[in-house]
Order: C-alpha cells, then sequence, then structure tokens
C-alpha cells in the first residue's frame, strides 16, 4: 500500500516537472501502466478473496452434508446391529420352541402308547368280567332252582 502512494507520488512529481523528455514520457507512461497492473491485481486480488469466501462456504456446506450422513450412517449401523441382535434372539426363542414342541410330541407319543395300554387292560378287564357273569349265570340259574 505505501508503494503504490510512493509510486503516485513520484508520477504526480515526474508529471509536475513537465515532460520535456522522452526519458521522462517513457517513465511516466510506464508509471501510469504499473498503476493500471496494481488496480487490476486489486480487482483480481478481491475476486479471488470472494472466490476463496464462495469455495470456503461451499466446503462448509459439504463437510455439514458428510457430518450428516455419517450421523445417519452410524444410526443405520445401529439399527442393522439392533435387528441382528433381535433376529439372532428370535431364533434362539424358535430353537427353544422347537426343542419344547418335539418335548411334547414325544410325551404324546408315549402317552398314546399308554392310553393304548389302558385300552387293551380295559377290554382285557371287560372280557374277564364278561367272563365271571357267564360263569356265574350258571350257578345263579342252579340256585335258583334250588331255592323253589
Amino acid at each position: 500500500m505505501i508503494k503504490n502512494r510512493l509510486l503516485v507520488i513520484l508520477v504526480l512529481i515526474m508529471a509536475l516537472a513537465g515532460c520535456k523528455d522522452d526519458g521522462k514520457r517513457k517513465a511516466l507512461a510506464e508509471a501510469a501502466q504499473a498503476r493500471a497492473e496494481i488496480v487490476k491485481l486489486k480487482a483480481e486480488t478481491v475476486q479471488l478473496k470472494s472466490e476463496v469466501s464462495y469455495l470456503n462456504e461451499k466446503l462448509a456446506t459439504a463437510n455439514q452434508a458428510k457430518d450428516n450422513i455419517q450421523i445417519q450412517l452410524n444410526q443405520l449401523i445401529e439399527d442393522s446391529n439392533a435387528t441382528t441382535t433381535d433376529a439372532d434372539g428370535v431364533q434362539q426363542e424358535n430353537d427353544k420352541l422347537k426343542t419344547l414342541l418335539a418335548e411334547q410330541i414325544k410325551k404324546t407319543g408315549e402317552l398314546e402308547k399308554q392310553v393304548e395300554t389302558l385300552k387293551a387292560v380295559i377290554n382285557a378287564l371287560q372280557a374277564r368280567i364278561e367272563q365271571q357273569k357267564t360263569a356265574e349265570q350258571p350257578k345263579a340259574t342252579e340256585q335258583t332252582q334250588t331255592d323253589k
């Protein structure tokens, strides 16, 4: 900034002294060109700062979006782990129920065998009762005839 002012002052001094020789004119022209270059560089600097600011905003937005996606990903991983844990629990419960069902089927088979055995015993007892009734009927008939 100070160099720019010194350059402008130098140009003004030269302009005030007059432009009688070609060296002075050439120096003035170069100074004017340098001033124009400085103005152009300042404009470019302002534009670059504006672009950097815009890019920083874009970067902040992208970083925020990345953070949001990471949060969602972490939540999905947690949900997936919970689902897997739940599925494992359901599978264990299913296995327990299968084991219980197998035990119940076995017990049912044993009970059916016992029922069949009991039916056979009942049938045998009923047959014996029938035999005893048949055997007792002639005796009862004989006694009724003797009593008369």
